[in-house]
């Protein structure tokens, strides 16, 4: 009897399933047979002349059915979770290229075209500091603006900071998930995943219904480092899933950068012992944008470029624009502001003249950011925005 015709990324689907999510023998298998398909049909008997699965993965071949995975893959198109496997079109090559990609993304949202935009993954500590979240946001902001994918996972702390930067930049972000898309997993942050599926996606290797267990996550992690070119690392303990991403990022020949942080925080740990390892430390995103000035244009980069505030008269002379809005900036931006000059000024001496801490300051710089008020420069320098 020859059998049912199935949705090719079915095959895909099964072939996750026996496997297990992180394993990398999908590409012995594909070295030996055309396609999962061809696989499938070979048989028990074929996957055991193979000499490399677990009984448990001939098991799981043998008893979850092709047609089992075809069902799933219908129920996904309907409920508006698209199926995303290396035969699909718009499978990122970036995730091609690590030791062990997913077999099957499940996305919500669009996902960006991360081959052709550049993309930086941005992760850290729950347990951010303010300073943590406002580093955070404050990068991911000017990074998107540039034209960045900011990658991250959805969670508490310096994620959710990330997340909302690149969303405040109206720019795109994609949520990495350590369980099913439609599971519920920290309510609280519905709100803001629901932000990132209407501009970006929301991404997960789990099929729909599958709970956040803490064994997923170290795993989800090696998709985070692998949908980006490089890897940032804001606030993270000496042992953290974050130092997991940024070792991922490693071994996956991607770079890896880290925001100082003082010696006496609990978080700090982590990320200045990445800096003694070799990270690049960041302080701004210049420092990030500057590793890839093949995937910046000259116009994106922040130095160098024609100001955003710049506009040209009739005679095609440049004049400068009306200057931001600061009325409704709080009092510890506006004194910030204060001090700016043309003339770019280090982040300690400004803090410095406005009386702030070097934590209020840096919500006050994220402030101005956001507001179009000052201009961020390499080396933690900032100017006024003309």
């Amino acid at each position: 009897m020859r059998e049912p015709e199935y949705d090719p990324r079915a095959y895909w689907v099964w072939l996750q399933h026996a496997l297990g999510p992180g394993s990398s023998k999908q590409k012995r298998i594909l070295s030996a047979y055309p396609s999962p398909a061809e696989f499938c049909r070979a048989g028990k008997e074929a996957w055991l002349l193979e000499g490399y699965f677990t009984q448990k993965e001939i098991r799981e071949m043998c008893v979850w059915p092709i047609s089992s995975a075809a069902a799933l893959v219908e129920y996904c198109d309907r409920i508006g979770q698209r199926i995303v496997t290396p035969e699909s079109p718009g499978y990122p090559e970036l995730l091609r290229q690590i030791p062990n990609p997913p077999c099957a993304l499940y996305v919500k949202g669009k996902l960006p075209d991360l081959d052709s935009a550049p993309s930086i993954a941005i992760v850290g500590t729950r347990r951010a500091t303010a300073t943590g979240r406002a580093a955070a946001r404050s990068i991911a902001f000017e990074l998107a603006k540039r034209g960045a994918v900011i990658v991250s996972g959805g969670a508490l702390g310096i994620d959710t900071a990330a997340h909302q930067g690149a969303l405040q930049a109206n720019g795109k972000t994609v949520c990495v998930l350590g369980c099913g898309i439609d599971f519920n997993y920290l309510m609280v942050n519905a709100s803001l995943r629901d932000a990132v599926a209407a501009t970006g996606a929301l991404v997960s290797e789990y099929p729909p219904g599958t709970q956040a267990s803490g064994s997923n996550f170290p795993i989800r992690n090696r998709i985070i480092s692998g949908l980006a070119l490089g890897t940032l690392v804001v606030e993270a303990a000496s042992r953290s899933g974050s130092l997991i991403t940024a070792d991922f990022a490693l071994d996956q020949g991607r770079d890896v950068f880290a925001v100082p942080a003082d010696i006496f925080s609990p978080v700090s740990k982590g990320v200045n012992g990445l800096i003694k390892s070799g990270a690049k430390p960041v302080s701004a995103a210049q420092d990030i944008l500057e590793e890839y000035p093949d995937r910046f244009s000259r116009e994106n980069m922040l130095d160098g470029a024609k100001s955003d505030d710049m506009i040209e008269d009739n005679d095609g002379r440049a004049e400068k624009a009306p200057g931001p809005d600061t009325a409704g900036l709080s009092p510890d931006a506006k004194a910030l502001f204060s001090r700016l000059t043309d003339t770019p000024r280090g982040f300690s001496e400004l803090a410095g003249e406005a009386g702030l801490s070097a934590a209020r300051a840096l919500s006050a710089v994220t402030e101005l950011e956001l507001a179009g008020a000052v201009r961020s420069l390499s080396g933690r320098r900032y100017s006024l925005p003309h």
